[in-house]
Order: C-alpha cells, then structure tokens, then sequence
C-alpha cells in the first residue's frame, strides 16, 4: 500500500475518535430545560435542606432566626458531633462577614470548644487558616471577621471563667478594634490570668487611633507597675509618635521592670527625641534596663551611639555585653564577636574614611 493510502486511512480513523468523543460530550451534558422543568433532576445539594441536630429546642430556636437558610445550616453545623464539622462551620460563617450576625451568641458559646482538629479533609476548598486548629479558634476568627456586631456578646464573655474563653475574647475584641472595648480591654490588664493579660495588651496594640494612646497614657499613672508594662507594651504596637514624650517622661519615675519595656519601646518607635534618655539608660543600675537601652540604640546610627556600644562591651554583666554586640551587628551588619579591640580598630577606621570624605566635600 502506499504511503498515501496509508494517510488517508489514519485520517478516517481520527475523524471517527474525534467524532465519537463529542457525540459523548453532547450525551453527558444535562438539558438545561429539562433541569428547570424537573427540580429533582438538578444535584442534592443546590437545595438547602435543614440539618438535623440532638438538641431540639436548640435546633428549634435556631430555625427560627430570620437569616436564610444557608446562614442557619451553618449555624445548626456548629453543633455537629464531628469537631471537624464544627470547626469548618465557623470558618464558612467567617466568609459572610457581618451577614454571620445571627451566629454571634452561638459562637461565643463554642470559644470554649477546644478539640484539636485537623481541617486537612477541607484544605482543597480554599482553606486558608491553619489546618491544626481548634472549634474555638474558628470561632474567635469568625466574631473578629463579624466586627461590630460581636462587640457587645465579645464583652460579656469576659465574665467568663474558663481563662482560655477571656483570651479568646481579648484577641477578637483587639481584631474587631471597636474604640469602645478599649477602656474594657485595660480593665481585663488585671485579669488574674497571665496570658489573659499578656492577649489583652497585644489586643490594645491592634488599635491604630490617636484615642488608643489617649486612653492608655490615662490608665498609666494608676496602674499597678505589672500593669504598666502591658501599657508600654501596647504603646509600642500602636506606634504612634505621640507616646514618645509621654514614654521619655515617665522613663526615670518607675521601677526597673517598667524602665526596661520603656527602653525597648523607644527603641522601637525609632524616634530620635529618645534618643538622650536611651543613652543615659545605658548606665542603668538594672542590668535588664541597660541591656534592653542598648537594644533599643541599634535603630540609632550616630557616632555616639557606636562609641556608647563600644564602651559596653565591658559591662560586667554578660547579658549587657552580649546585647551590646548584637547591637552592634545590627547597626553595622558586622560579625566582630564580643573582642571589644576589633570593633575599636574597624571604628578607628570608619572614622578616618568619615574624616577624609568631609575633606574632599569641602574641597
């Protein structure tokens, strides 16, 4: 046979594959008409059926919200006996925002869901928390996603006595940043639960409004000392440049676990007005308060500042010597160890060049 016949005869077999598989296509694909005319030809789960759960007077109230259907599924879901279930039922109300409102005292109730999961059956579906989670961690993102309409049930549930339900408020209200929880979060600074204040403080360093610093500089002078470092703390957060000479008056008044978060706050709100006060903390009686100064100086690169880290290197304490180094690094990008001599030999040099270079500018 030849060559051409062969080609010919291939091409009438392709046609007839290529033929094959869109009469295939054209079978498979539903008749929209028919669809419409015949609701029960159409998937399952286009139509929201109600979901069963044990609690009936529970199931009954929640039917009753005047939400739709979609939204109490959701909400019937976070009863489900499966920790999996309860944990992605929170994450789907978290998608609708303000629209998950009704959901709010359900939420709240299930902050005290602690069940480890795994979300990873559900990572395909455009999961994007973390798949090692918890039924009250979706929940307490949810209420943040929620905002205002939380606020109100978020504050109450800090009566609560499961210290991790008062944590899981303080980080959700800190979320949400409604101004009027902010003098509330202060108040729960003194919770008896250490890490209910520490999430109280970074809650009210969320809050990026001059009337955050207004409130928390009020609170400071009556604050118990414990109290005012979670207050610098929040301070620092914020990062508003008006606490800086409330900070640097404040810095001599207190007690040394207070000086030391101050140092560390001036540090990081890298304005130069404290930039005297961290140099003169830098010959703190309290170790801590001058290693934390020395921290603070590597956002400042003057000569002063390299000559004041230099001279450091001979604290006698060896939690100062170290911080002063890594200060050094920091500013220099350096790696000269804690050899006080080799950062004076390079510095003897950085000054020359400086020196030299002045010269020829003015030249």
């Amino acid at each position: 046979m030849s060559y051409y016949g062969i080609t010919q005869i291939l091409r009438y077999v392709l046609l007839g594959l290529l033929s094959s598989l869109l009469f295939a296509c054209v079978i498979s694909t539903p008749d929209k008409k028919f669809a419409a005319k015949n609701p029960s030809a159409q998937p399952s789960q286009s139509v929201a059926q109600p979901i069963s759960i044990a609690d009936e007077s529970l199931a009954n109230e929640i039917n009753q919200l005047k939400t739709p259907r979609q939204v109490k599924n959701k909400i019937l879901r976070l009863y489900h006996e499966d920790p999996v279930e309860r944990a992605w039922a929170a994450y789907q109300l978290a998608k609708l925002g303000r629209g998950a409102a009704p959901a709010v005292p359900y939420l709240i109730k299930m902050l005290a869901d602690d069940t480890p999961v795994l979300l990873s059956r559900y990572l395909g579906g455009g999961f994007h928390s973390s798949s090692d989670t918890t039924p009250a961690q979706e929940a307490s993102r949810t209420l943040a996603k929620i905002g205002g309409p939380a606020t109100a049930g978020l504050i109450e549930a800090l009566n609560s006595p499961n210290e991790k339900v008062r944590r899981l408020v303080a980080k959700s209200l800190g979320q949400v940043g409604d101004i009027k929880s902010i003098e509330i979060l202060i108040k729960v600074l003194s919770d008896p639960s250490r890490r209910v204040r520490a999430a109280a403080a970074i809650a009210l360093g969320s809050y990026n409004h001059p009337i955050a610093s207004q409130k928390l500089t009020e609170a400071f002078p009556s604050a118990a000392p414990e109290i005012r470092v979670h207050l610098v703390y929040a301070l620092s957060q914020i990062n508003d440049i008006i606490a800086v000479p409330f900070l640097i008056d404040q810095f001599s008044q207190q007690p040394p676990d207070v000086r030391a978060a101050i140092a560390l706050a001036l540090g990081k709100l890298r304005d130069a007005r404290a930039l005297s006060a961290l140099l003169i903390a830098v010959s703190d009686d309290d170790e801590i308060v001058r290693a934390n100064a020395l921290y603070a100086l590597s956002s400042f690169y003057t000569p002063e500042v390299i000559d004041t880290l230099i001279g450091s290197l001979d604290d006698p304490v060896q939690r100062v010597r170290e911080a002063a180094v890594e200060a050094l690094s920091q500013l220099t990008g350096l790696k000269l160890g804690p050899v006080k001599q080799h950062w004076l030999s390079w510095w003897e040099t950085q000054k020359q060049a400086m020196t030299k270079g002045n010269k020829l500018k003015k030249q």
